[in-house]
């Protein structure tokens, strides 16, 4: 049966292939102020620009028909921050991608998203199926059915086209990372049951145009020597990143504990971290959750791994630290109350080694020295006023010391809101 998958495969990518690179935007109805894009996932009200506008050849200057604006509503999932003023936010309506990009704090947003062909069964995440370098490059990879291959999509220019690439016989893509606009990774897991979760690990050097099997866990290992370097069959990775072409670091959840893989040169060969984790730090805690390794700036030596430590109903995070590009990790315990694990998603982050913020209920922490003391900011009026409606929170970043957003939801509901801070955390507003 796997000739049809593949049948079904290239057929899906020939229609992917005629449709992506142009992908159809919204008409701006300027009698119709607000448009749904579905009545039962509301909640953020977005002002979108036309991205097509038309310039007097004469003047260089814009025309009456440029810069026409509608509002529509839609749930968000997830989002980017890309710079002080820019920033990505999308979610999945009816399985299409609806994929946003501002560069002006949210006053105006531009549909950038790739064909409706491009299904998405499920929440498109960060660093699994979206990432960008900046606002004007960005990779979105999807899997196809079950055909045994992925669909990589790539834009240049902000969104305006979308090219798309093949990822022979992958499975199911748990991370994508680029280091530049030209080299990049995905890693993918074991999706048909022969496979037993099996990894591999994929690598371009053109932007995405072609990939490379770098890596790969044998199924059935001749000898332990052959899987000694690879990446282990069983384990949910949670996050990739590397800080140049040679070092890369992958979380990985394996028998429910946190661990860490290191490469040095560029992915083909990995190695357990010995110096992350100790489990026997942690005897009270009855299961963990595991963040991606984010290393401050995209690179560098300095960067964090945030854990979860869960009892019961509760969950209270902490982190291992590096200042040394990876090769030692010190444990960081945050100072912080236990806080309800109804939520499945962290709710602190970090800025850089030092300079971090936690979010429990209404109330947001803001700590200068890696965590070991933590200040409760000023209540703001507009953020409790919000979360007493939307308790759950889906996300906080921040890119500066004074900008951050915070998305918050109502899942029952199926809505969600976006806000954002200017003063690092002492008041919000909606987006």
């Amino acid at each position: 049966m796997r000739w049809w998958y593949k049948l079904t495969g290239c057929a899906i990518a020939a229609c992917l292939l005629l449709t992506a690179c142009s992908s159809e935007r919204p008409n701006a109805n300027m009698n119709s102020p607000m448009q749904e894009e579905d009545l039962s996932e509301e909640g953020q009200t977005l002002t979108v620009i036309n991205p097509e506008t038309v310039k007097d050849t004469k003047s260089n200057a814009p025309s009456a028909e440029e810069g026409k604006k509608y509002q529509i509503q839609t749930r968000l999932t997830d989002f980017r921050l890309l710079g002080t003023t820019k920033g990505l936010a999308w979610g999945s309506t009816n399985s299409e991608l609806r994929l946003y990009l501002t560069q002006d704090s949210g006053k105006t947003w531009t549909n950038i998203s790739p064909a409706s062909s491009v299904t998405f069964p499920n929440k498109p995440e960060y660093g699994r199926d979206i990432f960008f370098l900046n606002s004007e490059y960005g990779w979105i990879v999807r899997d196809t059915l079950g055909s045994g291959e992925a669909i990589v999509l790539r834009t240049g220019d902000g969104g305006a086209t979308w090219k798309m690439a093949s990822l022979p016989e992958a499975d199911d893509v748990a991370a994508i990372y680029f280091l530049d606009q030209d080299r990049g990774w995905i890693l993918t897991t074991g999706g048909d049951p022969d496979s037993s979760e099996a990894k591999a690990v994929y690598t371009t050097t053109n932007g995405g145009a072609t990939w490379r099997k770098i890596m790969s866990t044998p199924i059935l290992p001749k000898d332990t020597s052959s899987v000694d370097h690879t990446l282990p069959k069983l384990g949910e990775p949670t996050g990739m990143v590397f800080t140049d072409e040679k070092n890369g670091y992958i979380t990985m959840m394996e028998a429910g504990v946190p661990s860490l893989y290191v490469t040095k040169n560029g992915g083909s060969r990995w190695t357990k971290s010995t110096a992350f984790f100790e489990r026997d730090k942690f005897t009270t805690c009855e299961r963990f959750s595991l963040e991606a390794p984010d290393f401050h700036n995209g690179g560098g030596s300095t960067g964090s791994v945030l854990f979860g430590c869960g009892r019961e109903s509760v969950v209270k995070y902490n982190g291992y630290f590096t200042s040394d590009g990876g090769r030692t990790w010190t444990l960081a315990p945050f100072g912080l109350p236990w806080q309800s694990a109804d939520s499945e998603n962290p709710s602190t982050t970090f800025l850089n080694s030092k300079e971090g913020w936690s979010l429990q209920q209404a109330t947001l922490y803001h700590t200068l020295d890696q965590g070991r003391t933590w200040t409760v900011l000023p209540e703001s009026e507009k953020l409790k006023e919000i979360m007493a409606d939307y308790p759950e929170v889906v996300k906080i970043q921040f890119y500066s010391p004074n900008v951050g957003w915070l998305l918050v939801a109502q899942s029952d509901k199926k809505r969600s809101l976006l806000m954002q801070t200017q003063d690092g955390g002492v008041s919000w507003r909606v987006l």
